[in-house]
């Protein structure tokens, strides 16, 4: 069953394994085998002929029959060469993770290592946090970020959507006052939290829930700009400018001031895993339940999931 990332709960696996295979599923690539074969083959009869010929054309003499080795010898070494990564990379590529693993692996992470950073930087009590009123909401990072190594921001495809390496991680922390809002990078290959910081609204100065559609200006990270060309191509290049990464849905919480908590609840163009995307309408629902109870103390109940409900009664 998928597991989503509020309630997933994972077996433990020896972190300098694990941090092995996480860069072999996102870096190591099926193996071809070269496209040169034919050509070492070939190069591998030629020598093995030359030490044939020999054998046979002059005086089998003790001499001859070192040549003729030594031939045969260098044909096989050049053969093994060439075809010696390809058997590297296929032994890589069997150790890789399958797409279940890496993302089960990725929410543990985030439990273990983001979610225990945020309830320390939001100074929280982990005895009153429940799935209701601790909601984390990634999405994937695909354009370049400040402290981040440009290679820590990649993707695999698993043919029905794409799982990342990098995230923004966003924490919605409903306390008894209070809404309590932490967001961060998470370089998952590093382990490392880049840039967090927090924001808390109390619930009497919220003024307004909504959801938003909001136009993301980033560029993608593998767009490669039009090589330039001949003057005449330039003009007509310098005219095209860099696609956008796209729409994104959003929640925005805004308090009286005008200040905003902005959550970007997904980016349907970048096609995430359904484990780590949750719904614009249920972080809402979640939030205006919450405030109707602080506010004005009517009892709620939230709307859960069939696969949501099997989750916790597993755990």
């Amino acid at each position: 069953m998928a597991q989503n990332v509020n309630s997933i709960e994972v077996l433990e696996l020896t972190p300098e394994v694990k941090e092995m295979l996480k860069k072999n599923y996102f870096f190591v690539n099926k193996a071809k085998f070269p496209s040169f074969f034919a050509s070492s083959v070939l190069m591998a009869y030629l020598f093995v002929g030359i030490a044939i010929f020999v054998i046979f054309y002059f005086e089998p003499v003790l001499m001859t029959y070192i040549f003729a080795s030594i031939l045969i010898v260098v044909a096989f070494f050049y053969t093994f060469k060439w075809v010696q990564p390809y058997y590297k990379q296929k032994q890589k590529f069997s150790l890789r993770p399958t797409h279940d693993q890496i993302e089960n692996w990725f929410v543990k992470d985030i439990k273990n290592i983001v979610k225990p950073a945020a309830i320390q930087m939001l100074s929280l009590n982990p005895a009153t946090i429940t799935h209701d009123n601790f909601i984390i909401i990634p999405h994937p990072v695909w354009w370049h970020i400040e402290s981040v190594p440009d290679e820590h921001i990649a993707r695999q495809n698993t043919g029905e959507y794409n799982i990342y390496a990098t995230y923004n991680i966003q924490v919605l922390a409903l306390s008894q006052n209070y809404i309590s809002f932490y967001n961060c990078t998470y370089d998952w290959l590093n382990n490392q939290i880049v840039k967090p910081y927090t924001l808390e609204f109390f619930f009497e100065d919220i003024s307004s829930i909504r959801a938003e559609d909001k136009i993301l200006e980033q560029i993608p990270i593998d767009y490669e700009p039009p090589k330039l060309g001949d003057e005449d191509a330039l003009d007509e290049e310098k005219k095209e400018e860099p696609p956008k990464i796209g729409v994104a849905q959003t929640v925005i919480v805004k308090n009286k001031s005008g200040e905003a908590m902005e959550v970007i609840v997904n980016i349907p163009t970048l096609s995430s895993s359904p484990r780590t995307t949750l719904r614009p309408e249920k972080v809402m629902q979640t939030l205006r339940i919450m405030l109707r109870h602080r506010r004005f103390g009517e009892e709620f109940e939230l709307q859960k999931d069939e696969a949501e409900n099997s989750e916790e009664k597993e755990e």
